[in-house]
């Protein structure tokens, strides 16, 4: 497929590239608020890891998402997770195992500040992000997708490419300003996270 006929899923709408998540809470808290309980399909929210009791905080499940467990090796001194650690998610989708694994730091349970997050399906990392995270966004870095050879180095807004970045695949390099996933290569529309029909209207 050609590059500028790209459309690669966002974090929130992939259905391999979730969302980011983070971890709140400690077992002597007791089970996450059920108004703020996480539902696959409908919103994010907390899950509690069956281990330390800390509440995991997870966005964009698809609504397939079954067996959902998380755990968190830092700490939750008043319930939220705070400070360096990993979490990891885990769950099965149409039979296979899914997960997340952030690795970083978590302020209120959210990611903020420098981390790492890898998707795995079925044990095969399938997208990685490296950088920079607000309030549980990735906001800026590295972007991979190791089995399209396709790497994304810059700014990030909510769920692609905005700002001042350079896209690698096939050989290939677009390097420039984007914006929310789109950039214009003068002869086409270069769509990352997108359709590239869409990025007519690049506000959508």
């Amino acid at each position: 497929m050609e590059p500028d006929a790209m459309t690669l899923p966002g974090r929130h709408a992939a259905r391999w590239a979730l969302p980011l998540l983070a971890l709140l809470g400690a077992a002597a808290f007791g089970p996450p608020p059920e108004a703020e309980r996480a539902v696959p399909g409908q919103r994010s929210g907390f899950i509690a890891d069956g281990a330390g009791g800390c509440w995991l905080w997870v966005g964009g499940l698809p609504a397939s998402a079954e067996a959902l467990t998380g755990s968190w090796t830092g700490s939750c001194p008043e319930g939220a997770a705070e400070g360096e650690g990993t979490a990891v998610t885990t769950w099965r989708e149409a039979g296979r195992e899914r997960q997340m694994v952030y690795e970083g730091t978590l302020r209120r349970g959210k990611a903020e500040g420098p981390g790492r997050l890898s998707h795995y399906d079925a044990g095969r990392l399938v997208v990685q992000e490296e950088g920079q995270y607000h309030e549980d966004y990735f906001t800026g870095g590295r972007f991979s997708i190791p089995n399209a050879g396709l790497v994304y180095e810059g700014a990030w807004f909510r769920d692609g490419p905005h700002g001042q970045g350079k896209l690698s695949v096939d050989g290939k390099v677009f390097e420039g300003k984007w914006e929310f996933g789109c950039f214009d290569a003068g002869h086409a529309w270069i769509a990352f996270t997108r359709s590239p029909q869409s990025c007519e209207d690049k506000a959508t």
